[in-house]
């Protein structure tokens, strides 16, 4: 293939050598929204936490702790719960955005985890020093590596009022003092081969040698 035939990205130069597996994992990484309903073994499940927790922590504090529902009804009643928290808030809510998700997860069996057949909620613990930071890295860490095992992934963010009701988080063993910062999905991806996104636009402010 010619030069001029290769997709081009500001970022990144045409290499002529082939990707190693880490950026194979990285480039094709997407956001799963439809899944198989077979079941993440156990084993592997234990092995996406342990791909978080070897994620960079600010003062090495590893605040991250983990709750994994494979539970069908009750994701289904986190879903609906989580739905409602949403629908409550467009009553008051001025931004045109959260009327919009509102309005989206109202729909007749809308499921906020889509289906998946593994759904790992990700809290961090007090003693933390940047908190959303360091469980973010450690999520970002556990859905590259599912995609490196065949494995989709998502960030549910319409999840986030859940932790804001102490009845669901005493139901889900959750201690008080630690919090919710992210809820992510796994399975089989019905489409393992999605399109990603054009990443044309140059996002490099400035270069200094």
């Amino acid at each position: 293939m010619s030069n001029s035939a290769k997709s081009i990205h500001p970022c990144r130069p045409n290499l002529e050598a082939p990707l190693n597996d880490v950026f194979k994992n990285i480039f094709a990484r997407r956001s799963v929204r439809d899944y198989l309903p077979d079941s993440v073994p156990d084993h592997v499940i234990r092995e996406l936490i342990a791909a978080g927790t070897y994620a960079p922590s600010a003062v090495n504090k590893q605040p991250w702790r983990f709750v994994v529902i494979k539970n069908r009804a009750l994701m289904t009643e986190l879903s609906q719960k989580a739905k409602e928290l949403w629908m409550a808030k467009d009553t008051s809510a001025a931004n045109p955005e959260i009327i919009k998700l509102a309005n989206m997860v109202s729909r007749p069996g809308y499921d906020i985890f889509y289906n998946a057949p593994l759904l790992i909620m990700i809290f961090a613990h007090p003693d933390a020093f940047s908190p959303q930071i360091d469980c973010a890295l450690a999520a970002e860490n556990m859905m590259l590596a599912a995609r490196s095992l065949g494995m989709g992934s998502c960030w549910i963010g319409l999840a986030s009022p859940l932790g804001q009701v102490p009845s669901i988080m005493n139901e889900l063993g959750v201690p008080d003092d630690c919090k919710l910062v992210g809820s992510l999905i796994f399975g089989l991806p019905a489409n393992l081969n999605q399109k990603a996104p054009k990443r044309d636009e140059d996002v490099i402010l400035n270069w200094i040698d």
